[in-house]
């Protein structure tokens, strides 16, 4: 056992998307991890694949999970008991050789839920605004979030799962959401969303559907092993040894600091996570990981500079995640280096980490090059309101609608900025420290961290660690 107390905190550095289940599932295993803390949404969706042919894509347990490694869903993470319900009968059936998944996982009993009928508010939300989405993944999570600061006296949280009143606090729920909603289902929508539309406001006033959504919580709140807040700090983070952060959003997705409206509810930035380890106690040694892949993507709506139709065919492939409704296109591109810079630099520079983990590595390098944008190139970049003198995206502090609207405004003039693209040949032949070193130094030159794991394919033994 180690003799030092350390947290790693993983960090994607784009909108999402960027890899995260795998170097998660690689720090873990490289260095003994005892435990998976949980922030952010359970609508994360980390894809892990072993050297023992396990793959699954985790949204509850750690990626860690294969390995036994416990998982703790701390009280900056947003549940979804019927989806935690769901995963664990995915994973025991799943072949992967694990049947006890819930004596791996603890739960902070202040964690908020997110409701089906959260939910239903996402999806039609989103249906009604027609050509112009805002891109969700459609699970009710950031709606729960937004509820609970509207309507604090709604929120239902994971100790109240075994309360008597439960029901009452769902019918409450399903009340406020009813009325909410009400002018929206009068209004227009595209005649393809009616059928889905019309579906999801009879559950909205189905009493079975509010029996069925009761008895699953009440289930989750049964299996499910809550503890107090104060357990992070005196049994996990007491701990000599290595845990490893887990989110589930990217800093371009932070409710301040994304390009709104296409942001998270949340807060999405690492120092959220130290706060919450210094609130409980912990005195070891942070690393902090941003992680972004070796070419841009982003699932979904929102500005995206380098976007290039083109790479699809020979990037998704093996990749991607399914497109619907709710989350729209997957799009791709060469790597953004203006906005990895913008997002190490809402998060405090360069030295607010210790390193970077380059993902999807592999990919590029089957393509025979790189394609990398160093700088945009047009009359947009020349306003000092947004843009620096040399054309990075400036930062700027806030917190409330003034800021959102600032963010509104930078994101509009991202769509229309022409991305200035560079074409770095990938070296035949290479072996793995060659690719290492190749994507190493042009990475930490142009970002200014030293890249401490390259991916160069799916497994753990595939990414190669400085």
């Amino acid at each position: 056992m180690i003799d030092v107390k350390k947290i790693y905190i993983v960090t994607d550095l784009g909108p999402g998307d960027g890899g995260k289940g795998g170097v998660v599932h690689k720090i873990a295993t490289m260095m003994n991890a005892h435990t998976v803390i949980k922030v952010g949404g359970s609508q994360g969706s980390h894809g892990v694949k072993t050297s023992e042919g396990f793959n699954y894509a985790f949204s509850y347990w750690g990626c860690g999970t294969f390995e036994g490694i416990r998982t703790h869903i701390s009280s900056r993470m947003i549940v979804h008991p019927i989806g935690l319900l769901n995963e664990a009968e995915l994973i025991r059936y799943g072949g992967f050789g694990i049947y006890n998944l819930f004596d791996l996982l603890t739960i902070d009993e202040e964690a908020l839920c997110a409701t089906p009928y959260h939910g239903i508010v996402s999806r039609l939300k989103e249906m009604a605004r027609g050509d112009d989405p805002r891109g969700t993944i459609g699970t009710g999570v950031g709606e729960s979030y937004r509820y609970s600061q509207q309507y604090p006296d709604l929120a239902i949280q994971v100790r109240d799962l075994l309360r008597p009143n439960l029901r009452d606090q769902l019918i409450a729920v399903r009340e406020q959401i009813q009325r909410d909603l009400s002018p929206i289902i009068e209004g227009e929508f595209f005649p393809e969303d009616r059928k889905i539309m019309e579906k999801e406001v009879y559950l909205l006033y189905d009493d079975g559907y509010l029996d069925f959504i009761l008895k699953q919580f009440q289930k989750a709140g049964q299996k499910a092993k809550t503890v107090d807040h104060d357990y992070l700090g005196k049994k996990i983070l007491s701990k000599n040894g290595v845990a490893v952060v887990e989110s589930s959003h990217g800093v371009l997705t932070d409710h301040y600091h994304g390009f709104y409206p296409h942001t998270s509810a949340i807060r999405t930035l690492p120092c959220f996570t130290q706060t919450m380890l210094k609130e409980a106690g912990f005195d070891g040694q942070i690393v902090n990981i941003g992680v972004f892949r070796a070419y841009a993507i982003r699932h979904g709506a929102g500005p995206m500079p380098t976007a290039d139709p083109t790479m699809a065919e020979n990037l998704l492939p093996g990749s991607h995640k399914e497109e619907n409704r709710w989350q729209g296109k997957i799009r791709v591109g060469p790597i953004d280096l203006v906005l990895l810079r913008y997002a190490i630099n809402v998060c405090g520079g360069p030295s607010a980490f210790d390193g970077l983990a380059v993902t999807w590595f592999d990919q590029i390098e089957r393509n025979g090059q790189w394609k990398i944008c160093k700088q945009y190139n047009n009359k947009d970049t020349d306003n000092r309101t947004y843009f620096t003198s040399s054309g990075e995206i400036k930062v700027r502090q806030g917190i409330d609608d003034e800021q959102s609207e600032y963010q509104r405004n930078l994101g509009r003039r991202l769509l229309s900025c022409r991305p200035e693209i560079t074409t770095l040949k990938i070296p035949s032949d290479a072996k793995q420290e060659e690719l290492y070193s190749f994507c190493a130094d042009v990475s930490g030159k142009e970002l200014g961290i030293p890249v401490r794991m390259v991916s160069l394919g799916p497994t753990e033994r595939d990414k190669i660690c400085k």
